[in-house]
């Protein structure tokens, strides 16, 4: 006699949310590894379950797999197109593969299924910067900013765009309240001194290369030996 095993749902949920469980505490612990095979013995249990694929992606990105973390964000929101994170994460993957034209477009998809996620405006900012578009990476960066008024890498990323755009008194206004709100960043100092170089504001200019320098900058002890007699 054949016996066929009848499979409950709500048993398979319960075991896949247990690989889940699992594989979060080892992900906590940078066991990214272990924790990816529990995530994936959680889909195993249940291919329907989204938290899974967005766990296991998540895994991935971090250890740099990114076609594989593109390819379960991709799962992911072909079950659940709404999924706003999905979006934002499979955009940074796309980033990190410098794949930028799909990065943006997924930035965007979030932004526009989320327009106070500051993270989608400050990443679409981002990815124009690398794109070179300058002024629509600031106006992305303005969006970020009126959302998340206290993010210091917000100003930062603003301050490089507005840099390129040689708009150097508003560049070293941005970069001055990253500092503010983030005072031991050697970037902010080492571009800053940049933009006073410009200005012809040496002074001011070494005084923040020697701030770089104290806080680590591996650049600034040599700016500083060049530029600052």
């Amino acid at each position: 006699m054949l016996v066929t095993a009848f499979v409950n749902p709500g048993r398979a949920q319960s075991a896949a949310q247990q690989f889940i469980e699992s594989g979060k505490k080892k992900h906590d612990k940078g066991n990214i590894q272990s924790a990816i095979d529990d995530y994936t013995r959680a889909i195993a249990a249940d291919t329907t379950f989204l938290e899974a694929y967005y766990l296991r992606g998540n895994a991935y990105f971090d250890i740099g797999a990114y076609t594989q973390a593109i390819q379960d964000y991709s799962i992911l929101l072909n079950m659940k197109s709404e999924y706003r994170d999905a979006w934002i994460n499979r955009g940074n993957a796309y980033y990190e593969q410098e794949a930028y034209e799909r990065a943006l477009a997924d930035f965007s998809k979030a932004a526009a299924l989320d327009p106070q996620s500051a993270d989608a405006w400050f990443n679409r900012g981002n990815t124009l910067y690398k794109q070179e578009k300058f002024n629509e990476a600031v106006d992305d960066f303005n969006r970020g900013l009126a959302i998340d008024k206290g993010n210091p890498d917000g100003y930062y990323d603003r301050g490089n765009a507005l840099f390129n755009l040689k708009k150097y008194e508003n560049a070293i206004a941005d970069y001055t309240m990253a500092i503010q709100l983030q005072e031991g960043t050697f970037d902010y100092f080492f571009n800053r001194a940049l933009a006073y170089f410009y200005l012809d504001m040496d002074d001011k200019a070494c005084a923040d290369l020697e701030t770089a320098n104290d806080l680590g900058d591996p650049q600034a002890k040599e700016y500083i030996r060049e530029l600052c007699k």
